[in-house]
């Protein structure tokens, strides 16, 4: 798995110019610059609600890596001026995630601050057109990073990573029982010498689920907690995985009462794919499926749930130097899947899945097929077994990655990073026709505001 997991961190790094034209696209709208400054932009996350698309990122235009908002009214045709969460009191400031709950947006993330990480909480009660001064929710005495959100009614929950005193990694978790105003103490959810990581949640009703792995017992597991009472207590870890391998980056799916999981495991000795449920809301689990089942490593799995039917992508190492998209897909609730199809299938690395389904499957990635790393995107009816050829969204001469994708009403919407002359910019599009096709880049001159 080392050597997919440098060919990931080659696609973050690599910053190639070489030239190389593709046909025009017709029926597009032209992708959006959001950050469009001189500062060094990363890691945008997006949220589709209705009309209303947020997105968020990093960025350093104001000496100092700081978080920036960014919101469009009319499903991405124009964005609001872009706005500064961060304020002067915040150190550098990275890893944002983002909720919505009635109207209302949470902006979550971690800033150093007086020689510690804390995690950080921004709230806007008018549809993201304002927002209030940012609050510390963690417990300031120990690092945090690395926070996830979720929100069901006025409930706000967030979790995250915290560092101990004897430098093991441990879940921290808060919750809000009133629409984000105020929040309850910080609590503990590991209290071991090991370490736990890649923290995940999810909400349904009153139920709130904390999944991560962990190394507690000697090899990494992926475990599940789970509340019933919108997070006021929580119940035991349940070790989801449980086998002699490491398991890890484990991903979580929640649709009426029933959890879903999937992660990376080299219990069979390379990286496979495996999937998990649970039928009693997380009480317990079925006996894993290895749904990758191949000699080559397979991880990084990213998977969606529609009625019966689950759909999974990840990264699978083909040769030393190729790297592919592969998809699986299950009819009956995860009993079975089909065989992989590869969905890159080319020369080059390809990776960082992300796959929505909305009457048809899609699946983005980054692939540096044929030069530079560019945005690519494939569809299938969720019946079918076959994709239609890649789409290129990006096709640029530089460097194009960190894709976000959500799928509302057959409109595809996409953010993701891309590389400007030794720095990047976050850019925004979507589709305009069932296919998805999207125009060049246009940058759009946004004004820079401050609070």
């Amino acid at each position: 798995m080392r050597k997919l997991l440098s060919v990931i961190i080659l696609i973050a790094t690599l910053y190639t110019t070489a030239s190389f034209e593709e046909p025009t696209l017709p029926a597009f709208t032209a992708p959006i610059n959001l950050s469009n400054n001189t500062g060094d932009s990363i890691m945008p996350q997006m949220l589709v609600v209705g009309n209303d698309i947020y997105a968020v990122w990093s960025d350093t235009i104001s000496g100092k890596s700081d978080i920036f908002f960014a919101k469009s009214a009319n499903s991405g045709a124009t964005f609001e001026t872009q706005v500064n969460l961060a304020t002067a009191k915040t150190g550098e400031s990275g890893y944002a995630a983002l909720a919505e709950s009635e109207n209302n947006i949470y902006v979550v993330w971690q800033s150093f601050v007086s020689n510690s990480s804390a995690i950080y909480l921004a709230k806007s009660s008018d549809g993201g057109s304002s927002f209030d001064t940012p609050v510390t929710i963690s417990d300031t005495s120990v690092d945090a990073a690395f926070p996830q959100i979720a929100t069901s009614g006025k409930h706000v929950y967030v979790v995250w990573l915290e560092k101990s005193a004897t430098d093991a990694t441990n879940l921290g978790f808060a919750k809000s029982d009133d629409y984000g105003s105020t929040f309850g103490k910080p609590v503990g959810i590991t209290h071991h010498s090991g370490n736990s990581g890649i923290p995940k949640i999810a909400s349904e009703g009153n139920n709130v689920y904390l999944m991560w792995e962990d190394n507690s017992r000697g090899d990494y597991e992926v475990f599940l907690e789970k509340s019933n009472d919108y997070g006021s207590t929580l119940g035991k870890p349940v070790n989801v995985s449980d086998n002699a391998g490491n398991s890890g980056t484990p991903q979580i799916q929640v649709s009426n009462n029933d959890v879903y999981a999937v992660w990376m495991d080299n219990s069979q000795d390379n990286y496979e794919i495996f999937f998990a449920k649970s039928v009693d809301g997380g009480t317990t689990f079925s006996k894993p499926v290895n749904i990758s089942n191949n000699h080559e490593d397979s991880g990084y799995p990213q998977f969606t749930v529609s009625g019966d039917n689950i759909y999974v992508a990840w990264t699978t190492s083909i040769t030393k130097d190729n790297y592919d998209v592969l998809y699986a897909k299950s009819n009956n609730a995860g009993l079975t899947f089909s065989r992989p199809i590869d969905i890159s299938n080319d020369n080059g690395a390809s990776g960082w899945p992300q796959i929505a389904v909305d009457g048809h499957v899609y699946i983005s990635w980054v692939d540096n097929t044929p030069r530079a790393f560019d945005i690519f995107i494939a569809k299938t009816a969720e019946g079918d077994s076959s994709f239609e050829p890649p789409v290129n969204i990006s096709n640029t001469k530089e460097e194009s990655y960190f894709n976000k994708m959500d799928v509302t009403d057959n409109t595809i919407y996409m953010v993701w990073q891309e590389a400007n002359q030794g720095k990047h910019d976050i850019v925004f599009s979507k589709s305009t026709t069932f296919v998805p096709e999207f125009g060049s880049m246009v940058p759009i001159i946004l004004v820079l505001s401050i609070i």
